[in-house]
């Protein structure tokens, strides 16, 4: 068995250098992506924090004072979404959440209990709804949002991947615009990572 020892060196070195540069890629996308917001026009979709599970398909918006929708880490992450956006001093002029309640205390937590209006378009997956249909309802308020701030919308990853073709990871925001024609599929236009 011949190793060729000599060429190792190179490989490990080639290997580290490819491996410390990705962290540089995504850093300069989600610098690239504030620079974006800091624009405003945008609007910004964004899945709930981490829950505990065993939610029901259908939101009960009397309950979520004495549910508990989010784990304790998604308690924080939802607070940490918050201080990110209030450190970039990106303005958000309105926040939407549907009305489950892991979505609805997730933007809660994130923008203030007071700047958060339901919208039950957000709610991607109630009445056995396809999610991978787009409610019109959100290309319209993405079409008719015209502002020097962002929205902001907490919703279901199910409807956060019909629009950009992927489900997001968790802390990680989808930047959108208008389709190209009036009531076209939103486009994407950049991703986010906050946490």
């Amino acid at each position: 068995m011949n190793l060729n020892l000599r060429r190792w060196p190179a490989a490990l070195i080639l290997a580290v250098a490819l491996f410390a540069v990705a962290p540089i890629k995504q850093s300069a996308a989600t610098e690239a992506a504030w620079a974006r917001l800091a624009q405003g026009g945008y609007t910004i979709l964004l899945g709930y924090a981490r829950t505990p599970g065993g939610e029901p398909l259908r939101p009960d918006l009397g309950d979520c004072e004495n549910r508990k929708s989010l784990t304790d880490r998604g308690i924080q992450e939802a607070r940490r979404i918050g201080m990110r956006f209030a450190a970039r001093a990106v303005a958000i002029s309105a926040v939407y959440s549907g009305e489950f309640c892991r979505a609805l205390e997730t933007a809660q937590l994130a923008f203030g209990r007071s700047n958060v209006e339901t919208a039950p378009f957000l709610n991607s997956i109630v009445d056995g709804a396809d999610p991978a249909i787009i409610p019109p309802e959100l290309i319209v308020a993405v079409e008719e949002f015209f502002g020097a701030g962002n929205q902001l919308m907490v919703t279901h990853p199910a409807l956060i991947a019909a629009i950009s073709g992927s489900v997001p990871r968790k802390g990680e925001a989808v930047i959108i615009a208008p389709g190209l024609e009036p009531g076209d599929k939103p486009r994407v236009v950049n991703r986010l990572l906050l946490d």
